[in-house]
């Protein structure tokens, strides 16, 4: 087997490296840059440099967040709020229909639910016939005043003439009478009785015509009662009527506003009752009321702008600003308000609710629920004018 002869010397002169001196030259010349730089090498700053631009960067970023930080009040506190109709119904039924679906558009007047309305056009049909009954009673009551009219005049006028033949006769018996006194011959006494029992009769039916014209009188007055008593039940059925006819109207349920179908808890079939929640209508007309700390109210005013972010569409931010601040902390208007008179005080920073109106498009608020949870940023170095929205940097 042979083996090459420079591999080999290669091999001694490797093994025998460690045992040999080394050039001082070749030291000198790697401590020369060393020496140059204070005995450090080059590169050992970097890491000191690096920290420095750092801390540099962190206390301007600081800064510069402290000095915006300080113009704005922002709350996690916040949620979206709207009108919420608890649809029932007025009148108790059987449910016919149900026009609508969860999440389902609707305006304002359309049907909703309509419920079985056979027993309330019967009561319909039977408070109008008793309206009929007591037209037709007032139309008698008339007819029989207007006879009653008509015999007091008749009663009247013979009363006048009944009176007018009294006096004649009454005068004839006294002119009789003082003749006969004063003179035997000039009348006689069959003349005198004769004129007695004419005046006599006269009275007789004088009175009588008098008495008639009393009775008629009370049989118009009779007949003037029961038609006032007529009328009143006219009006009477009149009400009935429409009581009927809003029973009725109460069994169709019509949408009072624009909005949303919300937890539909009715069905075709089902025996709806009065205050009964069927289902709900949640209005499109939405503001947000964010429950900010006492501490945070003390430049806080109506009208500052907000900046609000959703945390169902994180990506957006809608504006708005503030339309007022409830005058009473949340607690205060709890069902059970704190006791703080009661010896065991901890002093608890309150929150305030504080209602914020979008200042965003409608058709943008559309898919925006009551309850999403709101995160709003409320610029505080804005002094509202007027209490309006129009604002002015504070000086």
């Amino acid at each position: 087997m042979t083996t090459d002869p420079v591999a080999e010397n290669e091999t001694h002169l490797a093994a025998d490296a460690p045992n040999r001196p080394r050039d001082p030259r070749s030291r000198e010349q790697a401590e020369v840059p060393a020496r140059a730089h204070g005995g450090k090498q080059p590169g050992s700053r970097r890491p000191l440099i690096i920290l420095m631009a750092i801390f540099v960067v962190l206390a301007l970023a600081g800064l510069f967040y402290y000095l915006r930080a300080r113009d704005f009040q922002v709350t996690d506190d916040a949620f979206i709020e709207a009108h919420i109709v608890q649809v029932s119904t007025r009148v108790a039924g059987i449910v016919k229909a149900v026009k609508v679906e969860d999440n389902q558009e609707v305006k304002k007047g359309d049907l909703l639910i309509e419920l079985d309305s056979r027993d309330f056009d019967v009561a319909l049909e039977k408070a109008r016939a008793e309206l009929s009954q007591a037209n037709a009673k007032v139309l008698q009551g008339e007819a029989q005043v207007e006879q009653a009219v008509a015999q007091l005049a008749q009663a009247q006028g013979l009363l006048t003439q009944q009176r007018a033949q009294f006096d004649v006769a009454q005068l004839n018996y006294n002119r009789n009478a003082g003749l006969f006194q004063k003179d035997l011959r000039a009348v006689s006494r069959q003349d005198v009785d004769t004129t007695k029992a004419t005046s006599d009769a006269g009275r007789a039916a004088f009175d009588a015509a008098r008495a008639n014209v009393e009775a008629v009188q009370a049989a118009g007055g009779a007949a003037q009662a029961q038609l006032r008593a007529a009328r009143a039940a006219v009006g009477a059925s009149e009400a009935a009527v429409h009581d009927a006819e809003l029973q009725l109207s109460y069994t169709k349920i019509l949408a009072v506003a624009d909005g949303k179908i919300a937890r539909k808890l009715v069905e075709p079939g089902d025996y709806a009752q009065p205050s009964q929640t069927l289902l709900s209508l949640v209005e499109h007309h939405v503001w947000v009321i964010a429950n900010f700390k006492e501490t945070q109210l003390t430049k806080m005013r109506a009208g500052q702008p907000v900046e609000l972010k959703l945390d169902s569409y994180p990506n957006e931010k809608l504006k708005g600003h503030v339309a007022g601040i409830q005058a009473g902390t949340g607690a205060r208007f709890s069902l059970l308000p704190p006791e703080n008179a009661s010896g065991n005080y901890v002093k608890v920073v309150q929150r305030v609710p504080v209602k914020i109106v979008f200042d965003e498009p409608e058709d943008i608020l559309r898919r925006l629920a009551p309850g999403m949870s709101v995160t709003p940023r409320v610029r505080i170095n804005i002094q509202p004018r007027n209490g309006g929205n129009q604002t002015q940097v504070e000086k």
